[in-house]
């Protein structure tokens, strides 16, 4: 198919006027049911690109959970959770993309590809994907030992050189753990947590307990106490992450990159970053963007033309340019909210648009994808078991913790209908 280049505004305005023109009569319609908005954008530019199909775009926020109990599927799924257990059934094996050569399966991240692999039937493409990562002040760059990642004892140890203490007390501290409950989380993950679906929710007992016992030590040995971190936190820490490196009250904060990249650049002045890590290993998030084509439904050629027209370097470069243009990168990182899922994009395509990513993009071999977990996983992640790793690093840590959770998911689950 060939590729025309309308801008993304462009595309959006002209959709109406082409639908009217030339009518659905002949036309193949598909659905698209997503929990990301920003590819009601790209269906707009896909629409204007070629008259043959057309995408029809229903946002949905919740669209894991809800996908299975819909009634009327939509033809193709575009979202975070795809690959949970009572969701990838849904799809049908997207193999047959790969023959022709116009979607390349050597062109993805092989990590993130094998998550949407099931039974040797590749259901699932990944889109998207974020990253977790420490900021600092770049005149911290000449004592770091990697060009591309931070790891957690290294930042133990350059994070405690960075406190002091004066006469009311402490007044710059280098790093908290419990200040960020996400950095929390993926230290448990780097110590091989290994949280994931199954009846409901399994975890490696003994890695959690070895990253529970490595935080709580953290906060002790650099930092005094559990205590005198969230007494710190709660004197000082009231502006954004990167304003507090900036204004020199912290030396690291954690974010992701889907948060840090929408800082426009020139308010990044004076930043460096690494990506978190252990052992060379870079976790990405949970938050992983599939898309997948569902059985039984309607309008399957226009769905695949439509993964055809997207999964090809030229659009996601023409994707950038408007996103850069009309200044959509101050709200949206990259593609579909994060890094693209076809490396070569992240290497050819990223540093022009985001400058500070030259030289500093891990690996592909550094990379180490989530497990499937349940559709409802955020929520629970963030009202159950963060709120338990808080307690767990804290002066008066639960007896056994993981009885505690176990009994915490239940409680949870059949509170919010899930069980």
């Amino acid at each position: 198919m060939k590729l025309l280049k309308p801008t993304l505004a462009f595309a959006g305005l002209l959709l109406g006027a082409t639908l009217s023109s030339c009518g659905l009569f002949g036309v193949k319609v598909a659905e698209l049911r997503t929990d990301v908005p920003e590819m009601a954008v790209y269906a707009a530019a896909f629409n204007v690109s070629q008259e043959r199909y057309r995408v029809h775009v229903t946002y949905d926020r919740d669209l894991a959970a809800n996908l299975p109990g819909l009634e009327e599927k939509p033809t193709l799924a575009i979202g975070r959770y795809l690959e949970s257990s009572r969701v990838r059934g849904l799809f049908q094996s997207l193999d047959y993309l790969f023959s022709d050569l116009v979607i390349r399966p050597n062109a993805f991240y092989a990590s993130l590809l094998d998550q949407g692999d099931v039974d040797g039937r590749q259901v699932l493409l990944p889109v998207s994907f974020n990253l977790p990562l420490v900021v600092f002040g770049s005149d911290w760059e000449p004592e770091l030992e990697d060009n591309f990642v931070l790891a957690l004892d290294e930042l133990a140890e350059l994070a405690r050189g960075y406190n002091k203490t004066g006469s009311k007390g402490v007044t710059r501290m280098g790093f908290g753990p419990r200040w960020y409950p996400e950095f929390m989380y993926e230290a448990l993950s780097l110590y091989g947590a290994d949280f994931r679906e199954g009846n409901p929710l399994k975890w490696n007992a003994a890695h959690v307990d070895d990253g529970l016992a490595a935080l709580r030590s953290w906060s002790e040995e650099s930092n005094g106490s559990p205590e005198a971190e969230d007494d710190f936190q709660f004197k000082y820490l009231y502006l954004p992450p990167h304003r507090s490196v900036q204004d020199g009250r912290i030396g690291f904060a954690a974010m992701d990159s889907a948060s840090f990249f929408v800082i426009p650049e020139e308010r990044r002045s004076g930043l460096g970053f690494r990506w978190l890590a252990k052992d060379k290993t870079v976790p990405i998030g949970d938050d992983v963007v599939f898309a997948g084509i569902l059985r039984w439904s309607e309008g399957k050629s226009a769905a695949e033309a439509f993964l055809k027209w997207f999964f090809s370097e030229d659009t996601q470069k023409s994707i950038l340019d408007d996103a850069r243009r009309y200044r959509a990168m101050e709200s949206s990182f990259g593609l579909a909210g994060g890094f693209s899922a076809i490396a070569s994009v992240n290497e050819r395509l990223f540093p022009q648009f985001y400058p500070s990513l030259l030289g500093r993009l891990p690996p592909a071999d550094y990379l180490r994808s989530p497990n499937a977990l349940p559709a409802y996983w955020p929520k629970l992640k963030d009202e159950v078991l963060i709120p338990l790793v808080h307690r767990a690093t804290g002066a008066n840590p639960p007896e056994d913790f993981h009885a505690e959770l176990e009994t915490a998911v239940a409680d949870w689950l059949k509170r919010s209908g899930h069980l």
